[in-house]
């Protein structure tokens, strides 16, 4: 499975540059959205439809001075405003340590969905 993620199966990432520590509740819902159009791609083989969500914040230096994990989560989290608010949640207590509140987020989405199909498909062809 390592090396499938390592390959980038099931993997998306996304950045944004955040200019003050306010921004964190907006770009919580931003992030969301982005996640949700992200799961709508994923397969589901046998039901799994799980997502792992995880983020870092760099400075203008490229150093990551922060990082969060929403660990793993089911798509309805991201339509019932549960993910938004641990989103939101963990950007303002990692913003707070942005040196001049600026900071680079970026977000990992793996979806697990992808990397059952792709192991399945292995497991087919053994």
């Amino acid at each position: 499975m390592a090396q499938l993620i390592r390959e980038g199966v099931g993997v998306s990432e996304r950045t944004w540059t955040v200019e003050r520590l306010e921004d964190s509740t907006d770009l919580a819902v931003r992030v969301a959205a982005w996640a949700r159009e992200e799961m709508a791609t994923m397969r589901r083989p046998f039901g799994v439809d799980h997502v792992a969500v995880a983020l870092a914040c760099r400075d203008g230096g490229g150093r990551v001075f922060a990082s969060a994990s929403l660990g793993v989560v089911r798509p309805g989290a991201f339509y019932g405003g549960e993910a938004e608010a641990r989103l939101a949640e963990a950007l303002e207590g990692a913003l707070r340590l942005a040196p001049g509140g600026r900071a680079e987020v970026l977000v990992a989405l793996v979806r697990l969905g992808d990397l059952a199909f792709e192991l399945q498909g292995a497991q087919q062809a053994a």
